[in-house]
């Protein structure tokens, strides 16, 4: 069961619960009794708490936070990939590749022949 606590509201914080009363209780800000902008702290705060849980499942925010810690403000580096076209390519020539499949598929020829 709750436990009936006085608690000072700053003006700002009740201004804002006053903005949302409409959306959460479907009464004006300018109507709300005590009791109800009790019920308004204690709705407005649950919902931060569902907001709040559901946004650490979210794998996105995760991403992002990595992707942060990327940046060299925060003290870790970044390196570039390099772009230039001037880069050899790096295939192999048409000789090198059969001599490559021919060995392989001799392996096989052998234990066929061995197994028969």
């Amino acid at each position: 069961m709750a436990e009936n606590t006085r608690v000072r509201l700053e003006p700002d914080l009740e201004n804002y619960l006053k903005t949302q009363s409409e959306r959460v209780l479907g009464k004006s800000g300018e109507k709300l009794t005590g009791a109800e902008l009790t019920t308004l702290t204690n709705r407005v705060l649950y919902e931060h708490k569902m907001a709040q849980s559901m946004a650490r499942q979210v794998p996105l925010a995760k991403l992002f936070n990595w992707l942060m810690g990327l940046v060299p403000s925060s003290g870790s580096k970044v390196v570039a990939l390099q772009t230039s076209t001037d880069a050899p390519a790096l295939e192999p020539s048409k000789a090198e590749t059969l001599d490559f499949e021919a060995d392989f598929a001799s392996q096989f020829e052998l234990d066929m022949e061995d197994a028969a």
